[in-house]
């Protein structure tokens, strides 16, 4: 896993919008990275378990909730590297009967569960510690994995055979905690780079992104930006809206998508195509982030 990043697909994606538009939409497809570790979480990833390997670590804790994509992908990875997981989960215990944390539980992952307000102590430094105390000195990775190895890892996605190939206007990607899209934006510090949050209210990402830069030893560039209106009601919420355009993507372009991340950033993408924020030729490529697993939560 930690050695070759994989040579990944570059999807043309014809739509209405993009047709009336006279612009052209790539999709670049980190979702058939792994079967597992798929999409934007190998590349966080490999750099912070390197991390552990290279330091002795004997085991490595992170945060997230019930159907965290970024838990499942450590899980699974930690298990392939012979790395004890522990998972803080946001949530009841019951939460464990659910298909993504039977596949952590399975590949060895320790679960604790917490409560809401226990968790939002996930960034206190008194309280890592008293989880470094509790589970034997672990590395501890941030929620979603976003930290300066992750934006290492995360410099990696964009690769010159892929820009030589699309030659993009602007890259466009879903956001969570930011570390993907501080990576990106960091590796091509000459193209826009657009992120569309899925969180309510998440202006905040504006600095968390430039502390991810500067954290990582580099000095912020000014090529990105967010649109914090692309969250379709906030995070986790689904409309009956999306779920159709989910089931026309599939159908029509047989591209899977899930609901959190990847189906609100292309829904809300073409609705900025339809309304004519880019100019007739223009090209985009955007950023399948992967998190297919996380899509069973619907049922």
């Amino acid at each position: 896993m930690l050695l070759q990043n994989p040579v990944l697909p570059v999807q043309l994606l014809e739509t209405h919008e993009t047709i009336q538009a006279g612009v052209k939409l790539y999709l670049l497809r980190l979702d058939l990275t792994d079967d597992i570790v798929s999409g934007n979480k190998w590349f966080k990833l490999k750099y912070n378990l390197q991390h552990a390997l290279d330091n002795g670590y004997s085991s490595v804790l992170s945060f997230g909730g019930a159907f965290s994509n970024h838990i499942h992908a450590l899980a699974k990875a930690g298990s392939s590297l012979g790395i004890k997981t522990i998972g803080v989960i946001r949530g009841e215990e019951e939460y464990a009967d659910n298909p993504t944390l039977k596949d952590a539980q399975a590949w060895g992952m320790e679960l604790y569960f917490v409560n809401r307000q226990e968790y939002r102590q996930r960034h206190d430094c008194e309280y890592l510690e008293t989880l470094q105390a509790r589970f034997s000195n672990p590395l501890i990775v941030p929620e979603g994995g976003s930290n300066k190895f992750a934006v290492q890892g995360a410099r990696e996605i964009i690769t010159p055979d892929i820009l030589a190939k699309v030659n993009p206007d602007q890259i466009v990607l879903a956001c969570g905690t930011g570390g993907t899209l501080a990576g990106v934006a960091l590796s091509v510090s000459d193209i826009s780079v657009l992120g569309i949050p899925v969180l309510k209210k998440a202006d905040f990402l504006f600095s968390d992104i430039e502390n991810l830069m500067t954290d990582s030893g580099v000095e912020p560039t000014d090529n990105w930006d967010l649109d914090v209106e692309g969250h379709g009601g906030g995070y986790a919420k689904v409309s009956n809206d999306l779920l159709a355009f989910m089931e026309c993507m599939l159908k029509e372009h047989q591209l899977p998508l899930d609901q959190i991340y990847t189906a609100k950033m292309l829904s809300h993408l073409l609705k900025r195509i339809e309304r004519g924020e880019y100019v007739k030729g223009s090209t985009i490529l955007a950023i399948h982030t992967g998190g297919l697993q996380g899509a069973r939560s619907l049922a």
